[in-house]
């Protein structure tokens, strides 16, 4: 039963948090979010930093607000029980199965990737990572299987400025000839882009809008994850991806078949 009463707080805090989804990847201002809620800014201050404590809200170098990875968190519950990781949950399992090595789930939040979801190798030598975590967009194979898809944010993150995380980080024209390549093979690879010593070849997963609101990656120790083995999983790994992008609502072009996933398999 309802008891008639609301907080205030709560109401003007979620005016605030819609506020920045709407302003999507641009961002907003302090003075912006204040006009908008029709408070002061010093009030609009004091909200915005409690939110930034808890993770809900984001702040670039340059004072944008954008949302923050607590949101991610907080919709695990949906994602897990109808949404983009239940889908993909069977397909990482089995490519793990397949390939041998570590397999992440990511979606992209602001000009970063997010870990959602996780399935370990089985090796005694593996990666180290856990959902929740952020990578940058422009260095992974998840992040640059969506920018290849999504013009609008890649040039927003080629633009810049980049973190050039190791000598062979791609910015500027670079980066984009590789999402060119990206785009037309269908599939991307982070070659010790991100971490010195990992190799990765990750896809995107595309929604009902034909948008890439995901990606899945395959992950190693560069010494026994060559490139050839990247593109020799592809195919694999594309047919995967045009399965789970159906389970969501996607109805585009399918890539490779479904029945050749178990024909692939890493030595």
């Amino acid at each position: 039963m309802k008891s008639g009463r609301k907080s205030s707080s709560v109401d003007k805090a979620f005016e605030l948090i819609n506020a920045v989804s709407e302003a999507g990847q641009s961002g907003v201002s302090l003075g912006e979010l204040a006009g908008h809620a029709g408070i002061a800014v010093s009030t609009a201050h004091r909200y915005v930093t409690s939110l930034l404590e808890l993770g809900v809200l984001d702040r670039d170098a340059a004072g944008s607000y954008r949302l923050g990875v607590t949101l991610i968190t907080l919709a695990g519950q949906y994602l897990e029980e109808d949404g983009l990781r239940a889908a993909a949950r069977p397909y990482l399992v089995e490519l793990v199965e397949l390939s041998g090595e570590t397999v992440h789930l990511g979606v992209p939040v602001g000009n970063q990737i997010v870990y959602v979801d996780k399935v370990e190798s089985a090796k005694s030598v593996r990666l180290v990572s856990r959902i929740g975590t952020r990578s940058p967009l422009h260095c992974t194979a998840m992040g640059k299987a969506v920018l290849s898809l999504d013009d609008r944010r890649a040039a927003e993150v080629v633009a810049g400025p980049l973190d050039v995380r190791t000598a062979r980080t791609l910015t500027g024209d670079a980066l984009l000839a590789e999402l060119r390549v990206v785009r037309e093979r269908g599939y991307a690879i982070d070659d010790e882009e991100n971490e010195e010593g990992v190799r990765c070849v990750g896809l995107p997963i595309m929604n009902a809008d034909g948008r890439p609101v995901g990606a899945f990656s395959v992950s190693a120790p560069a010494g026994r994850f060559s490139l050839d083995d990247c593109h020799r999983l592809a195919p694999t790994a594309l047919a995967m991806a045009a399965d789970i992008s159906r389970r969501i609502g996607y109805v585009g072009a399918r890539r490779g078949r479904t029945d050749d996933r178990r024909d692939t398999q890493l030595t």
